[in-house]
């Protein structure tokens, strides 16, 4: 802790909506697929499989980001986020706009496609460029500051993006929307998840999880890396099925998933044990997704494509993020208990607030339904099994979530509990 710039930290509650937020989207994300069957994985184009898609990508991993970084930035970067009153506003628009995307989605139509284009555009807009100048005008790490700055500026192309696919849908524009969804993916998950991870990696790694510490060099190199990638996808965006593209686009995430294992092996102090263990398998769900896209023979009639999607978008990204959920969440608690409690009351550790059993009981309920949703993208098992054992997942994350705030909000110190029955 004694790294972190606690006195910089905004409220605890200003980045919790958005981590509950995550959590709700997830609920829903598997209540989608309990109704919407087995045809949600017949193709990417299907309106039920978009809402799908962005229910995890906007809804779970959007949310969750934006909430972390709200907390990241000023505590971690040194660079405090202006205007954070505007916060809680912008939490509402962005998932306004997102559950009007969900209704453009499914019941097409000019007014419902630009609001949902405006509110998130809006929303996504103003919160990346609030992001920005604390970057710029941050103190901490210099290639820290450059990798979050990059991501914050592929979170703006892929907003921008969405909104032109949103107009070609509606029929306002006429653009390829192969290329254009193409290029939507890549810079979502390539340029703003996976480069936003990697660069908060720099600084949790070796903080919660007790790796060493990322070189500034390997960094740099896989952060041109990432540049070069988004660089021919851009170049070449017409070649969406050539094992090339695949090779090329696979590369920053399998850098990235491999460091995490060198790091997690050779760690000096581990610590967080079912943090670890969230990261190690996200990470493993990642690669297995490249191995998946590149050798689609080995699921023999199973669609590649179906499966490598929700390795990426429904397990291995969520996972990462949500075992940082869990310690955030714990972080937060605790900072509320200190800012509620007068000075001299001793309150309970980071690590009491979520116990490492609890964690470990979550982390199995969500390998239980990443494996049901596994075997049901391959029909092997009923869609609508693995779209409850998802939403049960997240609902009782969601519940740990909540009773910890609450906790944290009506905590009473032991020692008022006994000078209370004293007094009795």
């Amino acid at each position: 802790m004694s790294a972190l710039e606690l006195d910089k930290a905004p409220v605890p509650s200003l980045p919790l909506r958005f981590l509950l937020s995550a959590l709700a989207w997830g609920v829903f994300a598997g209540l989608w697929l309990a109704c919407s069957g087995p045809a949600l994985f017949q193709s990417r184009w299907l309106p039920a499989a978009v809402v799908f898609v962005h229910a995890y990508t906007l809804g779970v991993m959007g949310n969750a980001m934006l909430g972390s970084l709200i907390q990241f930035l000023p505590v971690a970067v040194g660079s405090p986020l202006s205007g954070t009153r505007l916060m809680p506003l912008l939490h509402v628009l962005f998932n306004t706009g997102l559950l009007l995307l969900m209704a453009a989605l499914m019941f097409p139509h000019p007014v419902l496609s630009a609001w949902a284009s405006a509110l998130l555009l809006m929303s996504i807009g103003t919160f990346a460029v609030a992001a920005l100048v604390a970057v710029c005008r941050g103190a901490g790490p210099f290639l820290l500051r450059m990798g979050i700055f990059w991501a914050l500026l592929c979170l703006l192309v892929t907003a921008a993006l969405g909104a032109l696919l949103l107009a070609v849908l509606s029929g306002h524009l006429a653009l390829p929307l192969g290329s254009l969804a193409d290029l939507h993916v890549t810079f979502g998950l390539s340029g703003w998840v996976v480069t936003l991870t990697a660069s908060v990696a720099v600084i949790t790694l070796p903080m919660f999880q007790g790796t060493r510490t990322i070189p500034g060099h390997a960094f740099l190199a896989w952060l041109a890396l990432v540049i070069v990638v988004l660089s021919l996808t851009m170049y070449d965006v017409s070649h969406s099925n050539s094992h090339v593209r695949i090779v090329w686009l696979s590369l920053p995430g399998l850098a990235f998933c491999l460091t995490v294992w060198i790091l997690q092996w050779r760690s000096p102090h581990q610590r967080n044990p079912t943090l670890r263990k969230f990261w190690s398998l996200g990470c493993g769900a990642l690669t297995a997704a490249c191995l998946v896209a590149l050798w689609p023979t080995w699921l023999l009639q199973v669609p590649a494509a179906n499966v490598a999607g929700v390795l990426v978008i429904a397990i291995g990204l969520p996972w990462l993020l949500l075992g940082m959920l869990l310690e955030i969440t714990s972080f937060l608690c605790w900072l509320e208990l200190r800012r509620r409690q007068p000075r001299g009351v001793r309150v309970p550790g980071v690590d009491r607030l979520l116990p490492e059993a609890l964690k470990h009981r979550l982390l199995l309920a969500h390998a239980i339904a990443a494996m049901l949703l596994l075997t049901a993208t391959a029909r092997a098992a009923p869609a609508w099994l693995a779209g409850i054992a998802l939403a049960l997942a997240y609902a009782i994350t969601l519940t740990v979530v909540c009773r910890c705030w609450r906790g944290a909000c009506h905590y009473i110190p032991a020692a008022a509990v006994e000078l209370g029955r004293k007094a009795a």
